[in-house]
């Protein structure tokens, strides 16, 4: 049979079979069957496994031991009740709570007690016993470990320990659990507490790590302990309540280290304590001696110093200490402080490995007797003139070292002096102050003077002491001008320049004393007719109460005016200097342009202007001479208001010639009236600068016509073609034609004319044969020509007229005027004639295109005309740009200036910044000035002050020549009498002048003359000492003809040498063949002409004596040589931009005649050509020139009226060219 050992329900069913063939029916009918149900289930337990535990396993605490039940085929059995489990381990002893027989069999409640290796625990081999099992035994290997703390084992073990006030105890502590195994666990901390006196320590070991630790702490220290003191320890665990403390007795015993460390003083044989923070007065500066110390222990025996208890011992108040004093007892001196106000803390310590004492006291000094006074300034030392001081001087008494004295008595305040230069005592008090033992001093004050330091001598029985003071200038009361001539006299100044020197003000007391008081406002009180630059504003003094307000530019009619300048101070007005002002025109700045022309002149279209002649008038109303005749030019343009300049301005450039005599005066000679009739105006400008242009008023003239020239349809008639058909409109030359009377720049004119027009016809060819004829077989017919103009509504031939098939015939309108006595040219209108009628018609419709033809032709010949002019042009331009710049590239060059071929304009750009920055540096470096104001140049007649007017090189020749002419120096120097005759009236006589047309020029020296030693360029005799005319020495920045007039009458042929030596034997010499002039050296000595020498009139002083009345010198050679390189590359540079801008505006221009659509546009004009060529040839007409002269010629030619046009002419030529394309390309 088959053994089923799976379990579960299961069926049998036992089926009776026929024997041969099992089959379960029989003749139809089943056999017989019987089913049983059974369930198979687990047999009798044989054998058993160990599940999963969960660890940790710890001693004392209980764990579980789960068990797998088996039967002989692996399936969960059940253990019967009298199957008990054993456990047993090698070293532990093991208990269980209860069995879960279950279908989890689980040993419950397990626990293990035994003794392991350490708190990291110890590894045991667990058996579990089910007895009766075919296999009852199964081992199990597990780690055990500590328990949780359960007791504490403090070492040593004795419950009485002894120890020395002083140091600290220890403990050896082990946590154990129940069966005395060390054991650990976080936040293990062991605390020991302590009981029986104050201020013991607490004592705390972490033992979380390992379970046992040493618990200490701080020393045990029990104040004044004098025998055994008995304390309680306590040592537990906090956070283990399970855990009994332990308590321990310590019985502390007084220490016999040392406890206690005293001071004292002897004063003889009597030793006084010193107790720790005691304070001691002592006289400041004296010396504290005989100081010792002691030191005793808990029960207050004195203990013996010894060398080691020597050095442990500091003091502070000295580094170095005597260790044989100290073994004695003894103690440094101590300095004490000499002053009051330094106290000096001195402290002795004892440091050990066990204690640390100290004992400290500290040294008040006390004054010592009096031996200074002392003055003490309670504020500012600053005493303002005329008033008191504000501050108050404390004045005391010290001793040696400056201590005050403090027991001084009130009377000895009669004992203190006080005396200084200058002192006013009127106010003067000396009070006393009993709680600041002083004396307090009020009401210091000075007697006016020069500010500046004043000394004050404070005097106390013996003792003396000195108080500086600065005194300065009282509160201001009044305003000065620094540095500035003599206010009554008026100051000359010319209108739009500035001042002959700045305005700097100094604020004064009421005793002339500068004061220095900031930020005083200062302003400007001037007439509304005054105008000043900078703008009138306000300022303010600075820390010296000054205030600068620059050197001012004054603008302001002519005359007498005031300049105020106000200033107040604490809301008073000061007293402040008014300053007159005498002002001049300014003969250099123009206001007005002069015209001068024919008032009374025709102005005829397409004549010429009158003469304009145009003068620039300056301020003073002279007239400005030195003018460069490029910066005057003549705008005309059509309207009579400047609102219709636009574009259409025509300008001329001024025609002055080298013919001209008349220096000031520019003329405009032969500028052609413009062509057209209409109202004109004319301006004249004068450029001032790049920016400032000076117009004239505007002329509005009137443009007339011209005299007659020509007689002109209103409106050019289309080729008539007619024939000798009787159709009347077949017939009809003209209709509704107006003619009138022109000039030849095709104005009207003739309105005063009255006359008759004949009308004729004529052959084209010049035979008279076969000529037609008018309606009534006539050959003329007469109109009527009333006020330069006639109407013709009708003009027919005769029906059947004669003519010549297809011929062209022209009609001529030939004026008669009377009162005309020019001829007059007629006008002539070309006509076909046919005999066909219909050939007419064919005719009259080429002859249309014709005329059409011509019309478009005539609009593209305008426009190639005026575009290559327009080209011409710029070429021209473009090269004379190239010209310009080739030259002064060239000149650059003389001038050692390399030019680089690519970037030209930064490079120019860099070196002109270059050479302006060391041009400027070169003007600002020091060089001898002549400080002497110049007289004002109201009028172009005044030269200036004689030492303005020349510059001398040579220091020791400018300080001689100058000296010289010191005379002479402030004259000034004017052209005329009259002018020199106004300054003498403007300076009520102070001022000396020398008019140039006064001086009789005959006796003046030749300035080309040989110094007397040379005769025919041979030397008379060897000149010693570099002689030289001293006015070859000068040099003259402008006027050098009017210069050398003056210096050649003041100097005259004055010689100057070396020295003196020289000097004698020049002259000794010349005079043996000559007349001899005055002698100068570079020393300083002077003979004179007659040979007088010696003296303080013949030496000149040194230049500082000068005073600043000496020539001055004039800039070096390289800033001139900067200046004409600069000039140049600015030229260069302006040339180079010039070349560019023409070039692009060249290539811009043949650029557009190549286009496209200027080649299409050449194609359309030889394609209209030959059109109208092949349709005169049709009809058998003469080519005529129908196509009037282009307008652009007649205004070119009014701009350029000569063969070379300047450039800005041909500029403006450019621009009427340029709009005359614009326009004729509007019309095409």
């Amino acid at each position: 049979m088959e053994t089923i050992n799976k379990l579960g329900s299961y069926t049998l069913k036992l089926q009776v079979v026929l024997n041969e063939s099992n089959a379960d029916t029989y003749a139809g009918r089943p056999l017989p069957s019987k089913i049983f149900k059974f369930n198979i289930i687990a047999g009798k337990p044989e054998k058993f496994s160990i599940g999963l535990l969960d660890p940790p396993f710890c001693v004392g605490i209980p764990f579980s031991i789960p068990l797998s039940i088996q039967d002989e085929f692996g399936h969960d059995a059940y253990l019967t009740d009298d199957i008990v489990p054993q456990l047993e381990a090698s070293g532990l002893s093991l208990t269980y709570e209860e069995i879960d027989r279950g279908p989890d069999y689980v040993i419950k409640g397990v626990l293990a007690k035994g003794l392991v290796n350490n708190y990291q625990g110890k590894n045991f081999n667990l058996k579990v016993t089910l007895p009766s099992l075919k296999e009852e035994s199964q081992v199990l290997r597990i780690k055990l470990l500590p328990g949780p703390p359960r007791q504490l084992n403090v070492r040593p073990d004795s419950n009485i320990l002894k120890t020395e006030n002083g140091t600290p105890v220890s403990f050896q502590i082990e946590v154990l659990d129940e069966v005395g195994n060390i054991t650990a666990q976080a936040r293990l901390i062991v605390h020991c507490k302590f009981s029986g006196a104050p201020d013991l320590p607490t004592y705390a070991v972490d033992c979380s790590s390992g379970g046992l630790n040493i618990l200490t702490g701080p020393v045990l220290h029990v104040k004044n302990i004098k025998k055994d003191q008995t304390l309680k320890a306590k040592i537990e665990i906090p956070s283990c309540k399970d855990v009994p403390p332990v308590e321990k007795t310590i019985k502390l015993l007084p220490s016999s280290r040392v406890a206690k460390l005293q001071i004292f003083s002897m004063e003889g044989e009597k030793a006084t304590q010193i107790k720790h923070q005691d304070e001691i007065s002592w006289v400041a500066g004296d010396v504290m001696q005989n100081l010792m110390f002691q030191m005793y222990d808990e029960i207050e025996k004195e203990i013996i110093i010894t060398p080691a208890f020597a050095e442990k011992i500091k003091v502070n108040w000295t580094p170095k200490i005597s260790k044989e004093q100290l073994i004695k007892g003894l103690l440094p001196d101590v300095k004490v402080p000499t002053s009051v106000n330094d106290m000096r803390y001195c402290q002795i310590t004892f440091l050990d490995d066990h204690v640390s004492l100290e004992s400290a006291f500290t040294v008040r000094p006390l004054p010592d007797e009096a031996k200074h006074i002392k003055c003490k300034l309670k504020g500012s030392n600053i005493l303002q003139m005329g008033e008191k001081l504000q501050a108050e001087i404390e004045v005391m008494i010290t001793d040696q070292h400056g201590n005050q004295i403090q027991n001084l008595a009130p009377s000895s305040v009669n004992s203190l002096g006080i005396s200084g230069n200058g002192l006013d005592k009127t106010d003067l008090k000396i009070i006393w102050q009993a709680d600041t033992q002083t004396f307090c001093v009020k009401g210091i004050r000075f007697k006016p003077g020069h500010p500046g330091i004043k000394e004050l001598c404070f005097r106390w029985h013996e003792f003396s002491h000195f108080l500086r003071l600065n005194m300065i200038a009282g509160p201001p009361a009044k305003l000065i001008l620094m540095d500035w001539t003599d206010l009554g006299e008026s100051v000359s100044v010319i209108n739009g320049k500035e001042l002959p020197q700045a305005l700097t003000v100094q604020l004064c007391d009421q005793w002339d004393n500068p004061s220095p008081e900031p930020n005083v406002k200062i302003s400007l009180v001037k007439s509304s007719i005054i105008k000043i630059i900078p703008s009138n504003q306000l300022y303010k003094t600075d820390g010296n109460g000054r205030a600068n307000l620059g050197v001012l530019n004054i603008h302001a009619p002519r005359g007498e005016h005031i300049l105020q300048i106000k200033a107040t101070y604490n809301k008073t007005i000061l007293d402040c200097p008014v300053i007159k002002l005498n002002v001049l025109p300014d003969p250099d700045k123009p206001v007005f342009l002069n015209v001068k022309y024919d008032k009374k002149a025709a102005f005829a279209a397409g004549s010429t202007f009158p003469d304009f002649m145009i003068s620039v008038i300056s301020e003073d109303g002279n007239i400005i001479k030195n003018i460069n005749p490029g910066r005057i030019s003549m705008k005309i343009w059509e309207g009579d208001s400047s609102e219709t300049r636009l574009s259409n301005v025509t300008t001329c450039g001024c025609t002055k010639t080298k013919d001209d005599k008349d220096e000031g005066f520019f003329y405009f000679r032969e500028k052609m009236v413009p062509e057209q009739v209409g109202t004109y105006s004319i301006q004249f400008a004068f450029a001032i600068d790049k920016m400032n242009i000076l117009s004239s008023e505007q002329i509005i003239i009137e443009v007339v016509p011209n005299e007659p020239a020509q007689l002109m349809p209103a409106s050019l008639p289309d080729t008539p073609v007619v024939s000798n058909d009787d159709s009347v409109a077949s017939r009809t030359l003209v209709k509704d034609l107006s003619l009138i009377i022109m000039d030849k720049y095709k104005n009207y004119t003739g309105n005063d004319l009255d006359g008759k027009i004949v009308a004729k016809i004529k052959s084209s060819t010049g035979k008279d044969a076969d000529i037609p004829l008018f309606q009534g077989k006539t050959s003329t017919v007469e109109f009527p020509f009333h006020k330069g103009s006639v109407e013709i509504e009708a003009l027919v031939l005769a029906e059947n007229s004669p003519g010549r098939d297809s011929t062209e015939y022209i009609l001529v309108f030939e004026p008669v005027i009377p009162t005309l006595k020019k001829y007059l040219e007629p006008y002539c209108l070309q006509f076909m004639f046919y005999n066909d009628f219909k050939r007419q018609q064919q005719m009259a419709t080429l002859t249309k295109q014709r005329d059409n033809l011509a019309q478009s032709i005539d609009v593209y010949r305008k426009w190639f005309d005026t575009a290559n002019r327009l080209l011409s042009e710029i070429k021209c331009q473009a090269q004379e740009a190239e010209t310009k710049e080739a030259h002064l590239k060239a000149e650059l060059e003389k001038k050692q200036i390399e030019l680089p071929q690519i970037n030209v304009i930064q490079y120019v750009d860099s070196l002109l910044k270059k050479k302006i920055s060391e041009q400027e540096e070169i003007k600002k470096q020091p060089r001898r000035t002549c400080a002497i104001a110049n007289y004002p140049k109201g009028s172009q007649d005044v030269l200036g002050k004689v030492a303005h007017l020349a510059q001398i090189e040579e220091n020791e020749a400018a300080k001689v020549i100058s000296w010289h002419l010191a005379s002479d120096m402030d004259c000034v120097v004017t052209r005329t009498t009259a002018a020199a005759r106004r300054i003498f009236d403007e300076t009520q006589g102070r001022q000396q002048v020398l008019p140039l047309e006064s001086i009789y020029k005959k006796n003046l020296p030749d300035w080309n003359r040989t110094l007397p030693h040379l005769r025919n360029g041979r030397n008379c005799f060897d000149p010693l000492g570099n002689p030289v005319f001293a006015r070859d020495l000068l040099t003259f920045p402008e006027h050098q003809e009017s210069c050398q007039t003056v210096f050649g009458l003041i100097l005259g042929d004055t010689i100057i040498v070396d020295n003196l030596d020289t000097a004698n034997h020049y002259r000794n010499e010349v005079v043996k063949i000559a007349y001899c002039p005055t002698l100068l050296t570079r020393e300083g000595d002077r003979i004179r002409s007659n040979g007088k020498f010696g003296g303080l009139q013949n030496k000149a002083p040194p230049m500082d004596k000068l005073r600043g009345m000496v020539f001055g010198a004039p800039l070096p050679e390289r800033y001139y040589s900067l200046s004409k390189q600069i000039e140049l590359l600015q030229q260069y540079h302006a040339a180079v931009v010039r070349l560019n801008k023409v070039r692009a505006e060249l290539e811009i221009q043949e650029r557009s005649l190549n286009t496209p659509e200027m080649q299409k546009k050449k194609k359309e004009f030889a394609e209209k050509e030959r059109d109208l060529k092949l349709i005169e040839e049709k009809i058998g007409m003469t080519p005529t020139g129908r196509c009037s002269k282009s307008p652009l010629r007649s205004e070119v030619l009014d701009m350029n009226d000569s063969p070379s046009p300047p450039k800005r002419m041909r500029r403006e030529i450019v621009k009427k060219l340029h709009s005359c394309v614009m326009s004729v390309i509007a019309q095409a």
